[in-house]
This record gives C-alpha cells, structure tokens and sequence, in this order.
C-alpha cells in the first residue's frame, strides 16, 4: 500500500507540472487575453508617453509579448515601437523567457514520468487505478494552491516572482510601467484562474473516465464469473 501511495503522489505531481505548463500555454494566446479584457469592460488603455491604447493594439502587443517568452517568437514588440516598453521591461521580459522555456522542459521531463509510469501500471493491470488516483490527488493539490492564491493572491504572485526572478527586476513603478498597464492585475488573475480551473475540470473528467472504466470492468468479470 506504501508503494503505491508513492506511485501515485510520484504521477500526480508529474501529471501536474505538465498539465499546468501545458494550460499555461493554451492561456496565453490571444483569445484569453481579449476575452479578459471584454470581462472586465476594457477596451481602451492608458499607456504612458503614447496614450490610449485598443484593445486590438493590446492584443497586437500581448500576442508579440507571448510569442517571444514561449519560444515561438524571436522579437519582443518594443522592436517594432521602441518607445512603448523600457529597456527593464525587456530585460524582465527576457528572464520570463528563460523561465518559461525552462518550465516546458520540465513538463515534457514530467510527461515522460506520467507516460513512464503508467507505462509500468498497465503491465500490472492498474492504470485505470493509478490514472483515478493521481489524477483525484492532482485535482486537489491545484485546488488547495488556488484556495490559497484566493485568500492571499498579491503575496503568493510576490513570491513566485522572488522565487524566479531574484534580481529583482520585476519591480515596476505603475505610474511609469506600460508593461503593467499591458498586464494589469485583472489579467494575472484571470490567467491564474482560467489555468487552475480548466486543470482541475479536466483531471477530474479523466479521474472519472477511470473510474467508470473500472467499474464497468468489475461488473464485466463478475457476470464472467
């Protein structure tokens, strides 16, 4: 019973790496930035030495911003307008690229865990189980983080950002930061929510699955019996 208990805390904290990096990168297109934005009633911003900026220009710099810190981009958007983003907003953007490209390594490592061992379950007969298991304990270990990110938000994204980006580049001046007003507080937690809740609704869906297979399977042997 030990063994399998470390099985599935092994499956379920590999299943969530790569499911939170992987929705994190669905999260980032444009359509959520711009769904957000419509939710929260923004259609226009005020950006600092250029002024109000549309939605479809944020969209035009969230989509650059986004190619470029996961890797399907080269540029950031300050190429095209130098003057809309500052030269520590570049270099911050820059870190972000190297910790999200980073963050995809771990979850194809961490995939390759899931594969690995349900690889293993299934030559014992008991993937059915360890995907019902690990998937159940990864639902609730994302719903415990985001209950905490719900009571205490402001402190836990300061500390993700301590935690990843020590040197302290992260540290913007609101008044003065066109990369805040191009990601203000309502896109954080809207991102944070959207990636938090679609992990928990799908593992729960495959714990589901499992289990219904499972069961279906016992009443199978059972008749045969």
């Amino acid at each position: 019973m030990t063994t399998y208990r470390v099985e599935v805390a092994i499956f379920a904290i590999a299943l969530t790496v790569f499911g939170l990096v992987a929705l994190a990168l669905v999260w980032s297109g444009d359509w959520a930035y711009a769904w957000l934005a419509n939710l929260n009633g923004v259609r226009t911003v005020e950006f600092v030495r250029t002024g109000p900026t549309s939605l479809d220009l944020l969209l035009f710099y969230h989509r650059a911003w986004s190619g470029y810190v996961t890797g399907r981009g080269d540029l950031p958007p300050g190429h095209f307008v130098p003057t809309i983003f500052t030269n520590d907003e570049f270099a911050h953007m820059t870190d972000v690229r190297a910790v999200f490209i980073g963050a995809q390594t771990g979850a194809v490592l961490a995939l390759g865990i899931v594969i690995f061992r349900l690889l293993r379950a299934r030559a014992r007969g008991d993937a059915l189980r360890l995907i019902r298991d690990g998937a159940l304990v990864a639902a609730g270990l994302v719903t415990l983080i985001g209950l905490a990110a719900v009571v205490a938000f402001d402190q836990l994204f300061l500390l993700f950002h301590e935690v990843f980006f020590p040197q302290g580049n992260f540290l913007f001046d609101p008044e003065t930061s066109n990369l805040i007003r191009l990601y203000p507080e309502w896109y954080w937690q809207g991102i944070t929510a959207g990636v938090g809740l679609s992990f928990i609704a799908v593992s729960l869906l495959a714990a589901w699955v499992a289990h219904d297979a499972l069961r279906k399977r016992s009443n199978t042997y059972t008749r045969a019996a």
